[in-house]
């Protein structure tokens, strides 16, 4: 296991941020991503944890470890492993405030998505069939995402832009969108979390779900976080002890407070206007026979 706190970074403090400035509800600085052979990387805005035993992709491992290394990581903002060995993206605040994209590890399967990193990706995650979601101010990137997913963000995007996708094994996934709207078809592979999506008056009591995470290689492992700043999760016992470090250091968000609805519908359209852009340079859709 390996530990590294995040004491110097410029990342905004109080445990929520957001890269959207008028979205209607904050996000938690909260991820947990799985990789191959039992890699994983799950951090908070103070705290960060990752797999030892050479798990991880060795370029991914020295920018994360080696403080003597040009590139080292002082914050991540974003780490995630595709399915494939030694195949992930990051984006992150190195030294002296320098910040650094990493498209090149990505393989020839991703190249929408290392084209789509040039606008400064500030979340991602993977899962199979090659399939990825991303998300930043400039909008969307995707593919090979199964037909309802797809077709869910495609209704909403008038509506709200979704912060968080998780994918899991068999088509399943969960999407949770700024206006606090949850959707989601677990497939039934995940039914150690399937009740905290399915009872409205539990998130509630413990402000939202957040944050949430699928194995794409195990069905029934996932992570949850909520906006009381309180997880869940079902892992395997290898991970518990990292995975509880950094849940502890899990941060409550303020209420939902809802901005004043110009500076809403404002910021619906830019978005539009970015999402549909990305459309017509074919940088958000990608169809895929499931």
């Amino acid at each position: 296991m390996q530990h590294v706190a995040s004491v110097e970074s410029k990342a905004p403090q109080g445990g929520s941020w957001s890269l959207y400035p008028n979205r209607e509800r904050p996000t938690m600085d909260c991820q947990f991503s799985f990789g191959p052979n039992n890699a994983y990387f799950v951090k908070s805005d103070t705290w960060r944890a990752w797999s030892d035993n050479n798990t991880l992709p060795e370029t991914l491992r020295r920018v994360l470890e080696d403080p003597n290394h040009p590139e080292y990581c002082q914050f991540p903002y974003d780490v995630a492993m595709a399915m494939e060995p030694g195949v992930y993206s990051m984006w992150y605040q190195g030294k002296n405030e320098v910040q650094f994209y990493e498209p090149e590890h990505l393989g020839p399967h991703y190249a929408k998505l290392a084209a789509f990193m040039v606008s400064k990706t500030t979340r991602t995650v993977f899962g199979p069939y090659h399939s990825y979601f991303s998300t930043s101010d400039a909008g969307l990137s995707w593919q090979n995402l199964p037909p309802t997913l797809e077709t869910d963000i495609m209704n909403r995007l008038k509506l709200g832009r979704p912060h968080t996708v998780a994918l899991g094994v068999k088509g399943a996934w969960v999407s949770l969108y700024d206006d606090s709207v949850l959707s989601h078809s677990l497939q039934g592979q995940y039914p150690g979390l399937q009740p905290f999506l399915d009872n409205a008056e539990e998130r509630n009591k413990r402000n939202s779900i957040t944050y949430v995470a699928l194995s794409p290689y195990t069905a029934g492992h996932f992570f949850v976080a909520f906006g009381d700043g309180s997880a869940q999760w079902d892992l395997p016992k290898e991970m518990h002890v990292d995975v509880e470090t950094v849940a502890k250091t899990l941060r409550p968000l303020p209420a939902a407070a809802r901005p004043q609805a110009d500076s809403m519908l404002q910021a619906t359209l830019n978005f539009q206007v970015a999402a549909h852009a990305n459309m017509a340079m074919n940088n958000l859709l990608f169809h895929h026979r499931w």
